[in-house]
């Protein structure tokens, strides 16, 4: 331990530091490098869509084909992408990561999940000076770009079932102004706003570049991942088949769409002190722990050092699991 804290204090752990911060100089001076092939690409992708309708903004456009931030190393990103292929869950994150709307490809997000738990950890052991709290910083910035696609994730899905609505609003008075159903979501791509457009231009491009409706339309709702979007898509599709006023059918569907929307904002309201409750909970036990760690080590490294502490760990570790799913289990109410 005295040996490990000589390091940490050292000018070998200096020079360590000094290096990783021109690492992020280096990262910060490609990304800046990389933008002008990102508008290219933009460019490029603008005049594809040029070529069969209406072209695309160039803000919320991407590259065909090879999707990616063009920050990372080609090299570097090949070889997480190739990490990630071997560990079988390359297609699934690239999805993810589409529906997201994040430019990166599982490539460069493993080789940015490393990237910054190392980073923690370096942090945590030049601030702390402790290699046990090192490692706890750097298993939090391993975590830490999953949950930020997850609340990226959430946080897009929950803004297009918000537009669900509009967007088929739009296309029912679309329908009713006798447009065809693909002018009518050519209407909606032009007249919603973000992210829904962006979702709507790439299905109007998959049907006129020759895929079948219904099929674009069940990509769409796969990407998108809401059950309000599975629910309209499911019966537009019917209606194709069977027939019927597609516009009447699209009026209920919103109306009933915005009926769940009310309740399930009144419930969020109603369940927000539980929900704050359960995030304290959570955090609280890690914080004093982190706390404890970096003003009395020796009080607390008994946890770990002797049996009945780690027989009291791993107690509490059960408890806590199971509390917190209870109180999430209390606060989720199914609409």
């Amino acid at each position: 331990m005295l040996a490990a804290e000589s390091f940490f204090s050292s000018q070998a752990m200096l020079a360590v530091v000094v290096a990783l911060v021109a690492l992020a100089a280096f990262a910060l001076g490609w990304l800046m490098l990389g933008t002008a092939a990102r508008v290219k690409a933009d460019r490029d992708m603008a005049a594809r869509m040029a070529a069969i309708g209406r072209p695309v903004p160039q803000s919320t456009a991407s590259p065909v084909g090879k999707p990616g931030s063009g920050w990372i190393p080609e090299s570097v990103s090949a070889f997480g992408e190739r990490f990630a292929q071997s560990q079988g869950f390359s297609e699934k994150l690239d999805a993810r990561l589409e529906a997201a709307g994040v430019s990166l490809r599982s490539g460069e997000f493993v080789v940015a999940t490393v990237g910054a738990g190392l980073l923690g950890a370096v942090l945590g052991a030049a601030v702390f000076v402790n290699p046990i709290l090192a490692g706890v910083f750097g298993l939090l910035g391993l975590v830490l770009p999953t949950l930020v696609l997850r609340m990226s994730l959430n946080r897009r899905g929950d803004k297009l079932r918000e537009q669900l609505p509009d967007v088929l609003t739009i296309m029912a008075s679309s329908l009713r102004a006798g447009h065809s159903f693909l002018q009518a979501l050519d209407t909606t791509a032009r007249e919603i706003s973000a992210p829904a457009n962006v979702e709507f231009q790439r299905l109007v491009s998959e049907i006129r570049l020759g895929r079948p409706a219904e099929e674009a339309l069940e990509a769409l709702a796969d990407r998108v991942g809401s059950p309000d979007f599975r629910w309209a898509v499911l019966a537009v599709n019917i209606q194709r088949e069977v027939g019927g006023n597609l516009a009447e059918i699209l009026d209920n569907v919103s109306d009933t769409l915005r009926e769940r929307a009310t309740m399930r904002r009144q419930i969020k309201v109603l369940t927000a002190e539980g929900r704050l409750s359960a995030w304290v909970l959570a955090i609280l036990p890690f914080a004093i722990a982190i706390y404890m760690f970096a003003v009395n080590p020796k009080y607390i490294s008994l946890l770990f050092t002797t049996q009945i502490g780690l027989f009291m760990l791993g107690v509490a570790g059960v408890l806590m699991v199971l509390g917190i799913l209870w109180m999430r289990k209390i606060v989720d109410i199914d609409v």
